[in-house]
Protein backbone atom coordinates (compact mmCIF):
# COMPACT_ATOMS: atom_id res chain seq x y z
CA UNK A 1 0.00 0.00 0.00
CA UNK A 2 2.85 2.41 0.76
CA UNK A 3 4.23 2.02 -2.77
CA UNK A 4 0.80 2.76 -4.23
CA UNK A 5 0.30 5.80 -1.99
CA UNK A 6 3.77 7.09 -2.81
CA UNK A 7 2.95 6.91 -6.53
CA UNK A 8 -0.38 8.67 -6.02
CA UNK A 9 1.17 11.57 -4.13
CA UNK A 10 4.36 11.85 -6.18
CA UNK A 11 4.74 15.31 -7.67
CA UNK A 12 1.67 16.77 -5.95
CA UNK A 13 1.86 20.11 -4.16
CA UNK A 14 -1.00 19.93 -1.64
CA UNK A 15 -0.39 23.25 0.13
CA UNK A 16 -3.56 25.34 0.20
CA UNK A 17 -5.37 23.00 -2.18
CA UNK A 18 -9.08 22.10 -2.27
CA UNK A 19 -9.24 18.32 -2.63
CA UNK A 20 -12.37 16.32 -3.43
CA UNK A 21 -12.36 12.70 -2.24
CA UNK A 22 -15.01 10.88 -4.25
CA UNK A 23 -16.25 8.74 -2.55
CA UNK A 24 -15.61 8.35 1.19
CA UNK A 25 -16.37 4.66 1.64
CA UNK A 26 -14.72 3.49 4.86
CA UNK A 27 -12.59 6.63 4.89
CA UNK A 28 -9.14 5.15 4.33
CA UNK A 29 -8.29 7.41 1.39
CA UNK A 30 -9.65 10.50 3.14
CA UNK A 31 -7.43 9.77 6.13
CA UNK A 32 -4.38 9.23 3.94
CA UNK A 33 -4.94 12.52 2.09
CA UNK A 34 -5.47 14.39 5.38
CA UNK A 35 -2.16 13.11 6.73
CA UNK A 36 -0.35 14.10 3.53
CA UNK A 37 -2.00 17.53 3.57
CA UNK A 38 -0.86 18.09 7.13
CA UNK A 39 2.67 16.96 6.27
CA UNK A 40 2.70 19.43 3.38
CA UNK A 41 1.96 22.28 5.74
CA UNK A 42 -1.83 22.23 5.70
CA UNK A 43 -3.69 25.29 4.56
CA UNK A 44 -6.03 23.25 2.41
CA UNK A 45 -9.34 21.41 2.63
CA UNK A 46 -10.49 17.89 1.83
CA UNK A 47 -14.15 17.50 0.90
CA UNK A 48 -15.03 13.86 1.44
CA UNK A 49 -18.25 13.01 -0.40
CA UNK A 50 -20.42 9.92 -0.55
CA UNK A 51 -24.04 9.27 -1.49
CA UNK A 52 -24.46 7.62 1.91
CA UNK A 53 -22.56 8.68 5.03
CA UNK A 54 -23.74 6.38 7.87
CA UNK A 55 -23.31 7.89 11.32
CA UNK A 56 -21.04 5.08 12.55
CA UNK A 57 -18.73 5.48 9.54
CA UNK A 58 -18.51 9.25 10.04
CA UNK A 59 -17.90 8.80 13.78
CA UNK A 60 -15.19 6.22 13.20
CA UNK A 61 -13.43 8.33 10.57
CA UNK A 62 -13.65 11.45 12.73
CA UNK A 63 -12.12 9.57 15.64
CA UNK A 64 -9.26 8.28 13.50
CA UNK A 65 -8.62 11.73 12.09
CA UNK A 66 -8.38 13.37 15.50
CA UNK A 67 -6.96 16.87 15.08
CA UNK A 68 -6.85 16.31 11.31
CA UNK A 69 -10.65 16.68 11.30
CA UNK A 70 -10.19 20.42 10.92
CA UNK A 71 -8.85 19.74 7.42
CA UNK A 72 -11.79 17.55 6.36
CA UNK A 73 -15.39 18.32 5.47
CA UNK A 74 -17.50 15.15 5.38
CA UNK A 75 -20.79 15.47 3.56
CA UNK A 76 -23.36 13.48 1.66
CA UNK A 77 -23.41 14.13 -2.04
CA UNK A 78 -23.93 12.49 -5.39
CA UNK A 79 -20.73 12.38 -7.42
CA UNK A 80 -22.89 12.51 -10.55
CA UNK A 81 -24.33 15.85 -9.41
CA UNK A 82 -21.96 17.81 -7.19
CA UNK A 83 -24.32 20.77 -7.08
CA UNK A 84 -22.77 22.22 -3.92
CA UNK A 85 -19.48 22.74 -5.78
CA UNK A 86 -19.06 25.60 -8.22
CA UNK A 87 -17.43 25.26 -11.61
CA UNK A 88 -13.62 25.35 -11.44
CA UNK A 89 -13.53 25.29 -7.62
CA UNK A 90 -11.44 22.16 -6.90
CA UNK A 91 -7.69 21.63 -7.34
CA UNK A 92 -7.50 17.83 -7.05
CA UNK A 93 -10.07 15.03 -7.33
CA UNK A 94 -9.20 11.68 -5.78
CA UNK A 95 -11.32 8.75 -6.97
CA UNK A 96 -10.10 5.70 -5.03
CA UNK A 97 -11.77 2.28 -5.42
CA UNK A 98 -14.94 3.98 -6.66
CA UNK A 99 -15.38 3.46 -10.40
CA UNK A 100 -16.10 -0.26 -10.01
CA UNK A 101 -19.41 0.82 -8.48
CA UNK A 102 -20.29 3.41 -11.12
CA UNK A 103 -22.69 1.03 -12.82
CA UNK A 104 -23.65 0.49 -15.52
CA UNK A 105 -20.54 1.29 -17.54
CA UNK A 106 -19.66 3.11 -19.62
CA UNK A 107 -22.23 5.90 -19.53
CA UNK A 108 -22.37 6.38 -15.75
CA UNK A 109 -18.59 6.48 -15.62
CA UNK A 110 -18.65 9.17 -18.29
CA UNK A 111 -21.24 11.12 -16.29
CA UNK A 112 -19.05 11.08 -13.18
CA UNK A 113 -15.93 12.07 -15.13
CA UNK A 114 -17.83 14.94 -16.72
CA UNK A 115 -18.76 16.24 -13.26
CA UNK A 116 -15.17 15.94 -12.06
CA UNK A 117 -14.09 17.89 -15.14
CA UNK A 118 -16.65 20.60 -14.35
CA UNK A 119 -15.55 21.20 -10.75
CA UNK A 120 -11.81 21.05 -11.45
CA UNK A 121 -9.87 24.22 -12.05
CA UNK A 122 -7.95 24.47 -15.33
CA UNK A 123 -4.77 22.51 -14.73
CA UNK A 124 -6.45 20.61 -11.89
CA UNK A 125 -5.66 16.95 -11.43
CA UNK A 126 -7.77 13.80 -11.25
CA UNK A 127 -6.29 10.60 -9.79
CA UNK A 128 -8.16 7.33 -10.28
CA UNK A 129 -7.26 4.17 -8.39
CA UNK A 130 -9.17 1.03 -9.24
CA UNK A 131 -9.11 -2.75 -9.12
CA UNK A 132 -8.77 -5.31 -11.87
CA UNK A 133 -10.66 -8.61 -11.69
CA UNK A 134 -9.00 -11.51 -9.86
CA UNK A 135 -8.57 -14.37 -12.29
CA UNK A 136 -9.96 -17.82 -11.52
CA UNK A 137 -6.79 -19.48 -10.27
CA UNK A 138 -6.49 -21.86 -7.34
CA UNK A 139 -4.02 -19.58 -5.58
CA UNK A 140 -6.58 -16.77 -5.53
CA UNK A 141 -9.80 -18.81 -5.43
CA UNK A 142 -10.94 -17.39 -2.08
CA UNK A 143 -11.05 -13.83 -3.41
CA UNK A 144 -12.45 -14.94 -6.77
CA UNK A 145 -15.34 -16.79 -5.10
CA UNK A 146 -15.90 -14.00 -2.57
CA UNK A 147 -16.23 -11.30 -5.22
CA UNK A 148 -18.27 -13.33 -7.68
CA UNK A 149 -20.69 -14.61 -5.05
CA UNK A 150 -21.40 -10.99 -4.15
CA UNK A 151 -22.02 -10.19 -7.82
CA UNK A 152 -24.40 -13.16 -8.11
CA UNK A 153 -26.40 -12.13 -5.03
CA UNK A 154 -26.79 -8.59 -6.32
CA UNK A 155 -27.91 -9.96 -9.69
CA UNK A 156 -30.60 -11.95 -7.87
CA UNK A 157 -31.75 -8.64 -6.39
CA UNK A 158 -31.97 -7.20 -9.90
CA UNK A 159 -29.01 -4.93 -9.21
CA UNK A 160 -25.28 -4.85 -9.95
CA UNK A 161 -22.54 -5.27 -7.34
CA UNK A 162 -19.58 -4.03 -9.36
CA UNK A 163 -17.92 -4.01 -12.75
CA UNK A 164 -14.18 -3.58 -13.07
CA UNK A 165 -13.44 -1.39 -16.11
CA UNK A 166 -10.06 -2.03 -17.70
CA UNK A 167 -7.43 0.73 -17.71
CA UNK A 168 -7.70 1.19 -21.48
CA UNK A 169 -11.46 1.67 -21.16
CA UNK A 170 -11.02 4.28 -18.44
CA UNK A 171 -8.31 6.03 -20.44
CA UNK A 172 -10.61 6.28 -23.44
CA UNK A 173 -13.41 7.68 -21.25
CA UNK A 174 -11.04 10.26 -19.76
CA UNK A 175 -9.84 11.40 -23.16
CA UNK A 176 -13.42 11.57 -24.40
CA UNK A 177 -14.33 13.97 -21.58
CA UNK A 178 -11.25 16.11 -22.24
CA UNK A 179 -8.68 15.01 -19.68
CA UNK A 180 -5.01 14.63 -20.56
CA UNK A 181 -3.44 11.49 -19.10
CA UNK A 182 -0.15 12.24 -17.35
CA UNK A 183 0.77 8.87 -15.85
CA UNK A 184 -0.31 5.26 -15.35
CA UNK A 185 0.97 2.41 -13.21
CA UNK A 186 -0.22 -1.08 -12.36
CA UNK A 187 0.35 -2.79 -9.01
CA UNK A 188 0.31 -6.60 -8.83
CA UNK A 189 -1.99 -8.86 -6.84
CA UNK A 190 -0.91 -9.45 -3.24
CA UNK A 191 -1.84 -11.72 -0.37
CA UNK A 192 -3.07 -10.24 2.90
CA UNK A 193 -3.05 -12.22 6.13
CA UNK A 194 -5.02 -9.42 7.82
CA UNK A 195 -8.26 -10.54 6.20
CA UNK A 196 -10.56 -11.00 9.19
CA UNK A 197 -12.17 -7.51 9.28
CA UNK A 198 -12.90 -7.59 5.53
CA UNK A 199 -14.30 -11.10 5.67
CA UNK A 200 -16.46 -10.35 8.69
CA UNK A 201 -17.94 -7.27 7.00
CA UNK A 202 -18.46 -9.22 3.76
CA UNK A 203 -20.14 -12.14 5.52
CA UNK A 204 -22.54 -9.88 7.42
CA UNK A 205 -23.48 -8.04 4.23
CA UNK A 206 -23.95 -11.24 2.22
CA UNK A 207 -26.15 -12.90 4.87
CA UNK A 208 -28.30 -9.77 5.23
CA UNK A 209 -28.68 -9.63 1.45
CA UNK A 210 -29.70 -13.29 1.27
CA UNK A 211 -32.51 -12.62 3.75
CA UNK A 212 -33.89 -9.96 1.39
CA UNK A 213 -34.19 -12.33 -1.57
CA UNK A 214 -37.68 -13.42 -2.66
CA UNK A 215 -36.66 -17.08 -3.23
CA UNK A 216 -36.80 -18.93 0.12
CA UNK A 217 -35.78 -22.19 -1.53
CA UNK A 218 -32.39 -20.67 -2.45
CA UNK A 219 -31.50 -19.14 0.89
CA UNK A 220 -30.08 -22.23 2.64
CA UNK A 221 -27.86 -23.01 -0.35
CA UNK A 222 -26.60 -19.43 -0.59
CA UNK A 223 -25.87 -19.27 3.14
CA UNK A 224 -23.88 -22.47 2.71
CA UNK A 225 -21.93 -20.86 -0.14
CA UNK A 226 -21.05 -17.91 2.09
CA UNK A 227 -19.80 -20.31 4.76
CA UNK A 228 -17.74 -22.23 2.20
CA UNK A 229 -16.02 -19.06 1.01
CA UNK A 230 -15.36 -18.05 4.62
CA UNK A 231 -13.82 -21.46 5.34
CA UNK A 232 -11.67 -21.42 2.21
CA UNK A 233 -10.16 -18.05 3.07
CA UNK A 234 -9.60 -19.20 6.66
CA UNK A 235 -7.96 -22.44 5.51
CA UNK A 236 -5.78 -20.55 3.02
CA UNK A 237 -4.70 -18.15 5.74
CA UNK A 238 -4.82 -15.16 3.42
CA UNK A 239 -7.09 -13.14 1.16
CA UNK A 240 -5.80 -12.09 -2.24
CA UNK A 241 -5.85 -8.33 -2.72
CA UNK A 242 -6.83 -7.62 -6.34
CA UNK A 243 -4.34 -6.06 -8.75
CA UNK A 244 -4.71 -2.30 -8.85
CA UNK A 245 -3.98 0.44 -11.34
CA UNK A 246 -3.61 4.19 -10.98
CA UNK A 247 -4.32 6.67 -13.76
CA UNK A 248 -3.25 10.28 -13.29
CA UNK A 249 -4.67 12.96 -15.52
CA UNK A 250 -5.17 16.69 -15.71
CA UNK A 251 -7.76 19.13 -16.96
CA UNK A 252 -5.93 21.17 -19.60
CA UNK A 253 -5.32 24.85 -18.82
CA UNK A 254 -7.92 27.23 -20.21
Amino acid sequence: MSELRDYIFAGLDLRGKVILDAATGAGGATEAWARRLQAAGGGGTIISVDIDQPAHIVAGLTERLGSLSELVEIREGDIFALDFLADRSVDIVNCDDTIVFLNDPPLRLLAALREFHRVLKPGGQLIITSELPVEREQEHMGQWRRWNLAKALWALKGEMWSTEPRPQEVALALETIGFAITGQKRFPIKKSEDYEPAMREWEELMLATIEELPWPELKASLRSSVAQVRKQVHDDGYLSVPPTYVIKCAKPPA
